[in-house]
């Protein structure tokens, strides 16, 4: 019984020998497809829809209570004069309210006594102009009226998802020329697709204008005739060589 046993243990060790010698070596494996990856790059152009006004009202006082009260006083002025506004294609996107303390003018004269605090309460609004060609009249009105500081002026697309789209189908016409020129100067030829990875598309050099306080009730700002969008894409292909 004991031989019986023994003669089939040789056999299995024998088999497994046998199947195991008859696998491929890793070594042997074909290698990987090579690879052509280019980075692409587009762009696109829009005209600007609207325009969004940066503005504070700002009202002071020697206390904190007297700061708040002055607000209050002037908050519901600034919202009569931004509804009056309204047909003009003006909206309120954000409003924001921060109180502090103001800081004394620096430098403080030699042999002068620190000025006594004051506080500052700052509600500052986004608005967003619809009708580009009431720009300058309603910054005009803004200034003019004496409530508010007008910061910045900006230009935006309503929807960016177009001319980024734009940018994007450029960005890859772009990498499929330069894939194309390299295989052609390199004597191999394109075959499949093989990834598509880190698409990007953003807004470029957006334009916006500091507002001097000076000139606000004079100033003419242009909108500009367009706004530049940027996309980039890297792409990768297969390749082998030509017949």
């Amino acid at each position: 019984m004991r031989k019986i046993v023994f003669a089939i243990s040789l056999f299995a060790v024998a088999l497994a020998s046998s199947e195991a010698s008859a696998q491929p070596s890793s070594s042997s494996q074909p290698p990987g497809r090579a690879l052509l990856t280019v980075e692409g790059n587009g762009r696109a152009e829009a005209k600007p829809d609207y325009a969004r006004l940066s503005v504070e009202l700002l009202a002071k006082a020697p206390t904190i209570e007297g700061t708040v009260e002055a607000s209050k006083t002037l908050v519901p002025r600034v919202d009569t004069l931004l509804q009056s506004l309204k047909n003009d294609g003006v909206e309120i996107e954000s409003s924001r309210f921060s109180l502090g303390e103001s800081p004394p003018p620096r430098p403080v004269p030699n042999g002068s006594q620190n000025p006594p605090p004051s506080f500052t309460a700052t509600t500052s609004y986004t608005l967003k102009l619809k009708g580009l060609d009431r720009l300058n009249p309603v910054i005009s009105q803004l200034a003019s009226s004496g409530l508010l500081e007008i910061r910045t002026a900006s230009f935006q697309v309503e929807d960016e998802r177009v001319p980024m789209d734009e940018a994007r189908r450029d960005a890859v016409a772009d990498a499929k020329r330069q894939a194309e020129v390299l295989a052609d100067a390199a004597g191999v030829k394109l075959d499949d697709l093989a990834s598509i990875s880190d698409a990007r598309a953003a807004p470029l050099n957006q334009v916006a204008y500091d507002l001097p306080m000076a000139a606000r009730k004079y100033l003419q700002v242009i909108p500009p005739a367009k706004l530049d969008f940027s996309a980039s894409i890297l792409m990768s292909w297969h390749i082998s060589p030509k017949p």
